[in-house]
């Protein structure tokens, strides 16, 4: 019960937090409309799918060093483990 109550304050805090921010304004998207067009020819003659898997493929190749820090990182976050 002290544990519900608590969340409870924790959540009306937040949304109350929340409500104070002003609203987004609608952005007008409408420029964009001759980039979706190249898309839509280059999809002709290259799958746009396989084309961003190539790369995602790419860019986790060349970031590795990276990815295997911040993986190690947090298993010597562990206790207990070396």
């Amino acid at each position: 019960m002290i544990v519900e109550a608590f969340l409870s304050a924790i959540k009306l805090l937040v949304i109350g937090v929340i409500s104070i921010l002003p609203t987004v304004p609608k952005l007008d998207l409408s420029y964009l409309d001759g980039v979706f067009q190249v898309l839509s020819m280059v999809d002709l003659v290259v799958n746009v799918r396989v084309f961003a898997g190539c790369l995602a493929v790419l860019f986790t190749f060349m970031n590795i060093e990276l990815i295997w820090s911040v993986i190690m990182w947090c298993v010597r976050k562990i206790p207990g483990i070396n």
